[in-house]
């Protein structure tokens, strides 16, 4: 199967991953580890190599994602697939616990061992603070990060959900580079793309991207599903009128782009963006995978991305 997904530098090391990536958050099908059965594992083993197939080289996962289960069965899809690590840019994430954040460098230290254990590796290619701890002090969770660099378990280092004086305050202390921050970002949350006084409810975290060679990882690149075409909206979702309006025009886009579809317009879009934005696509059904990596050779046209940008904010640009 040959593939249209582009290869990327990722963030400022010449490591190249696809542009678009698995997010692993569904991958074991639930959020019981005691629940999962061969059925789970079969599912998840199709996702990974339907995703391998399409070309699609970087998987995200996090430790918390299926309760812990879905690095486990990540462990079983990489036994089924002999070779398979070799191909694959690995990526996975610390912070988040049952109602509260946790940055303390022994807890980091135990969650990325876990991590390792539950996945078969030896180490992880990124290692991203899952969210931001405002108890932990940036200076103590920069030195555990750069001690699990040095000592090989962890190749890079991330953010997720840091606006862009979270990621300044945590770069003062750590020696190794922010290489990715992972946010949601789609043409249903714009806040990324405006700088805070120009866009109002802007956070200016992918200009900053651009300045600091940080590689943007988008989560939700189809507006939380809103965005395929598939889903009826609810005539109360805050939204709506948004929703309807962007489908409507890439419904009138669709004939000069083979017909795409409205999941792929929407990866489209987002690839299109000077910061090298690699949408994390979130599903383990493997022809949804290949109509997200399909986007890969999808070239909008510049009048036509700003077509679903203006249609996204509800006003002509300026």
């Amino acid at each position: 199967m040959t593939s249209g997904i582009p290869l990327q530098a990722f963030g400022c090391t010449g490591v190249q991953v696809s542009r678009i990536a698995l997010g692993c958050m569904g991958l074991a099908g639930t959020w019981d580890p005691n629940s999962v059965g061969p059925d789970n594992i079969r599912k998840a083993v199709k996702a990974i190599e339907t995703s391998l197939q399409c070309g699609i080289t970087f998987f995200d996962h996090a430790d918390i994602y299926g309760g812990t289960a879905c690095e486990t069965v990540f462990k079983e899809c990489l036994m089924a697939l002999p070779g398979s690590r070799e191909k694959m840019f690995i990526a996975t994430k610390v912070g988040i616990r049952r109602g509260f954040y946790e940055h303390d460098p022994a807890y980091i230290r135990t969650s990325i061992e876990g991590s390792l254990t539950r996945m078969g590796l030896d180490y992880v290619d990124l290692y991203q603070l899952h969210r931001p701890d405002p108890l932990t002090h940036p200076a103590k969770t920069a030195a555990m990060l750069d001690d699990l660099v040095s000592s090989g378990l962890v190749r890079m280092i991330g953010v997720s959900n840091y606006y862009p004086q979270q990621v300044l305050a945590l770069r003062r202390y750590l020696r190794a580079p922010i290489v990715s921050n992972q946010i949601e970002i789609s043409l249903l949350r714009l806040d990324p793309i405006y700088e805070g006084a120009a866009g109002g409810n802007g956070d200016g975290v992918l200009d900053q991207c651009l300045e600091l060679g940080i590689t943007p990882l988008a989560y939700s690149p189809v507006g939380r599903g809103w965005l395929t075409g598939h889903r009826e909206v609810p005539s109360d979702h805050h939204q709506r009128a948004v929703i309807e309006r962007i489908l409507a025009t890439m419904k009138e886009l669709a004939p000069a782009y083979g017909d795409a579809s409205p999941a792929q317009f929407a990866v489209a879009w987002l690839l299109s963006h000077p910061a090298g934005i690699i949408p994390l696509v979130g599903s383990t059904n493997p022809d949804h995978i290949k109509e997200a990596a399909a986007a890969g050779a999808i070239q909008l046209t510049r009048q036509d991305w700003y077509k679903l940008w203006v249609a996204a904010r509800g006003t002509n640009v300026p």
